[in-house]
Order: structure tokens, then C-alpha cells, then sequence
């Protein structure tokens, strides 16, 4: 294997002592926050790929059932928009079977983009969807959440026909007009303290970062070195270094330090102890920015996501088959009662009630 190829050590910066004597406490603090990013960092790093996992999953297992719930409620749609002319049903009825028509095209239209359920549904609605749009556009979230409240009561009972999992494309959205919400809110005192006290602890890391890597780019530097073997390793270790202080990693920084001086038969417990207290305070600064990125897995807008399809492997193969058999049975059951609706146009009468 050539020196370029040469798989980077997973190594976690830590200062031992060649001669077995105690480390000072300042060292020991220093171990226990290397300690504590490595860990935070794993821990973030499977959380992550759990979710890009489970993304590309339902792309390719519960996106075509959906699809094929998405085509039979528009094809509802229509079967219950010809039954309205029908005269088996009374005024009252044909009512409802509009109100019906209407939620059911406007959930199509809203949350799957079916742009051809429009004229169908303003066909039955008192408001026309451009209008709708345009009032919810106009009116702050919380004077229509009421409305809303009251709408989902109203055909809360229309569970087969009405919510085929509309949540996967919902919540996006979701999660997007809250961050837009959030923006647009006037900013406390204490929050704009804690950006500042943010922003701070980013120009410490950056400055810390560019400490580190200037002495780095200075010991690394390729065009310097006449051994080819080990001009390809710091080319290669040089690239790291670049890219860990473009992402202002402090804690890459230090474990590739850590690396080169391993190379050079060099130690961090030579570390002089005020360049160890610098590093101790970034190393913290990362710490609490590390769980705060973690915190917001857990409570944040992706929380509810991470509980319903991510874990681990076998987690995540029994969710999914949870998911696939409760769509499936869905599509079914849609299914079945579209094959009624067809064949006893009264037995829409009993959605009605």
C-alpha cells in the first residue's frame, strides 16, 4: 500500500506519559473532552446515516404503496363526484357529499401536489383554493389552527378514505414554515445574549483551529520534503488538515497533531500548560456545540421522524415492515371500498353519516 493510500488511524487525541507518571489534573480534563467529542461525534455520525437509511428506504418501500393510495383517492374523488348527480340522495346528503369532495381534493391538492384536483375542487367549495391559499398567506398561523381543529373533527371518522400518511411530505413542510416562523419572530434579550455567546465560542474554535492549523501547514509542508515516500504522506495528511480546518474541527485538528507528532516521536505531554488551558477551554466550546447538534436529534423537528423510522438495523427492518403493512392494508381497504362505492352507490351513504 502506498503511503497516499495509507488508511488514516482512528485516534483520539490523548496525553499519556512515557514514564507512567500521573498526569495533572489539566491533562486529565483534557483526555475526558477528547474522550467526550469522540463519543459525540459517533454518536452523531450513526444518527445521521440512520436517517439518509431510513430517507432512501422509504423512497424505495413505502413512496410506490403511497403512490398507488394517492391514485385510488383521486379516482374516489371522481366516483363520489358523479354519485352527487345522482338522485338517490337527498339535499342534506348531497351536502355532506360535497363537503366530502372538497376535503378530500384540497388534502390531494395541498400535501401531493395535484394541481388537477383543482377544478373538481372548487367545483364543490364555497372558497376556491387560489383564495384559500392566498387568506392563509395573509392570516398568522394561530388564528387558523382553530379552523383547522374543527375541520379534522369534522371528518375524523373518514379515516379510510381521508389520511393515507400524508405526514411524510406534511411534516417537511411542517418543519420548514416553522424555521421561516422563527425567523421572522423579534429576538429576546436572552436569545440574542446566547447568539452572541454562540458566535463567540465559534471565533474561539476558529481562532484555535487556525493556531493549529498554521503549525501544521508549516510542519506538513510537501514542496519541503525530498523523501517521496513521506512527501506523499504529508500530502495526503495535508489535505485532511484543510479540510478539518474548513469545517473549524478543533478536535480533527488535534487528533491529526496528535498524528504528525506520533510520526515525529513526539508526545502532547510536552505541551506547555497554557497552550493546554487554550485548548481545554475550545475543546469545551465544542463539547456543549457537538450536544446541542445531538440535543436537537432528539427533541428537535427531526425527533419525531428518528423515533418513527430510524434505530438500529434490526429497529429499523421491524418499523418498516410495521410501515409497509399498515399502508398496505390501507390501499386495501381503499381498495375494497371503492369496488362497494361502484357496485351499491347507497352504500355511500354510510361514509356520510
Amino acid at each position: 500500500m502506498s503511503a497516499s493510500n495509507k488508511p488514516v488511524p482512528s485516534l483520539t487525541p490523548q496525553i499519556t506519559s512515557p514514564d507512567n507518571r500521573q498526569l495533572s489534573k489539566l491533562q486529565q480534563e483534557f483526555n475526558l473532552k477528547t474522550e467526550q467529542i469522540e463519543q459525540l461525534k459517533k454518536e452523531l455520525a450513526t444518527r445521521r446515516e440512520s436517517i439518509n437509511l431510513a430517507q432512501n428506504r422509504i423512497e424505495k418501500e413505502l413512496r410506490p404503496i403511497i403512490k398507488k393510495q394517492l391514485e385510488k383517492r383521486v379516482e374516489l374523488a371522481h366516483l363520489l363526484d358523479a354519485a352527487h348527480a345522482l338522485a338517490i340522495f337527498s339535499y342534506r346528503e348531497k351536502e355532506k357529499l360535497a363537503s366530502l369532495i372538497e376535503n378530500i381534493t384540497f388534502d390531494l391538492i395541498e400535501n401531493y401536489e395535484r394541481k388537477d384536483m383543482v377544478e373538481l375542487h372548487d367545483r364543490y367549495a364555497a372558497v376556491t383554493y387560489s383564495e384559500q391559499k392566498a387568506y392563509t398567506e395573509t392570516v398568522p398561523d394561530d388564528a387558523i389552527v382553530d379552523d383547522e381543529t374543527d375541520a379534522e373533527d369534522a371528518y375524523s371518522d373518514l379515516d379510510d378514505f381521508e389520511r393515507i400518511q400524508a405526514r411524510l411530505d406534511r411534516e417537511e413542510e411542517q418543519r420548514a414554515q416553522e424555521k421561516q416562523n422563527r425567523q421572522k419572530n423579534r429576538k429576546t434579550k436572552a436569545q440574542l445574549a446566547k447568539e452572541a455567546q454562540a458566535k463567540a465560542e465559534l471565533n474561539n474554535i476558529s481562532r484555535a483551529s487556525r493556531r493549529v492549523y498554521t503549525e501544521l501547514a508549516k510542519q506538513l509542508h510537501p514542496d519541503k520534503e525530498q523523501d517521496e515516500t513521506k512527501r506523499a504522506w504529508k500530502e495526503e495528511a495535508m489535505k485532511r488538515v484543510t479540510q478539518a480546518y474548513h469545517h473549524d474541527d478543533f478536535f480533527e485538528l488535534l487528533r491529526l497533531q496528535l498524528e504528525f507528532l506520533q510520526e515525529q516521536g513526539q508526545e502532547l505531554d510536552r505541551l506547555p500548560e497554557e497552550q493546554l488551558q487554550y485548548y481545554v477551554r475550545i475543546l469545551t466550546d465544542q463539547v456543549d456545540e457537538l450536544k446541542a447538534e445531538l440535543n436537537s436529534f432528539i427533541t428537535g423537528p427531526d425527533a419525531d421522524f428518528y423515533t418513527r423510522f430510524c434505530g438500529t438495523g434490526r429497529q429499523m427492518d421491524q418499523k418498516f415492515k410495521s410501515a409497509k403493512e399498515g399502508l398496505t392494508n390501507e390501499l386495501e381497504q381503499l381498495k375494497q371500498n371503492l369496488r362497494t362505492l361502484q357496485d351499491d352507490p347507497h352504500m355511500i351513504r354510510v361514509i356520510l353519516k
